[in-house]
This record gives C-alpha cells, structure tokens and sequence, in this order.
C-alpha cells in the first residue's frame, strides 16, 4: 500500500486545499465537532488523507489535499482529483464527491438536518 501511496504523491505533486462547512436550520446553526474523513481509493486501497472534527463555527479549514498540476493550455480541461468526504452524525454518513484543483480552495457545504421526535427532542439526545 506505501507504494501506491508514495506513487500516487508523484503523480499529484501539487495541493488544493479543502475547506468544510457545516450547518443546520438553513444555514442559521453551525454544527461544532462535526467529524469529517477525506479519503480516495488507490488501487482498491482506502486510503485517508485528513480526519478531524468542525470548530465551534461549523468549520474545517484549508485541508491540504495532492492534486495534478494544472496545464498552462487554456484549450485542455483542467487537472484535478476527486476525493470523498465523510461527515459522521449521530450514526448517519453523508457522503460527498469533491474535485481539487491545484491553488485552488474549494468548499464543500455539510447540511445537517436533524431528526426531532413529537416532544420536540433531538433522537439520539
């Protein structure tokens, strides 16, 4: 698996760079501590380039992710690299496709809609 990994960082030698935004209530509630896996498979293998949970602002920033160089021909698509998002709430995945490009930040929004119960209360509370 090192060796798929350390080739995939030969083919990928430049970073974009990922940021997460996590909210509920139609933006108004920032969702704090919200775990967030990036990963891409390589060879059929899992591999994860960034684990970690959204600060009290509902946010991850800046994520550093290997991406292609991209091409000084303006006539060629762009080089990029497709990454998933996991974000992990109350025993839910929401699972998300991203692309990165080289110096380029991207944003990926998380909306979280909770289950409320009759009475009001979060499930899982």
């Amino acid at each position: 698996m090192n060796n798929d990994y350390d080739k995939y960082l030969e083919d990928n030698p430049s970073i974009g760079y990922l940021n997460i935004r996590a909210y509920a209530a139609n933006e108004a509630l920032p969702i704090a501590d919200l775990e967030v896996i990036v990963y891409k498979e390589i060879n059929n293998n899992k591999i994860t380039f960034y684990r970690g949970k959204t600060d009290t602002s509902g946010i991850i920033r800046k994520i550093e992710l290997p991406t292609k160089t991209l091409s000084n021909n303006d006539l060629e698509d762009p080089n990029y690299e497709d990454y998933n998002v996991v974000a992990l709430y109350n025993n839910n995945e929401l699972i998300f496709k991203v692309r990165i490009y080289e110096n380029i930040e991207v944003l990926q929004n998380i909306s979280i809609v909770p289950n409320l119960r009759l009475d009001g209360s979060l499930y899982g509370s």
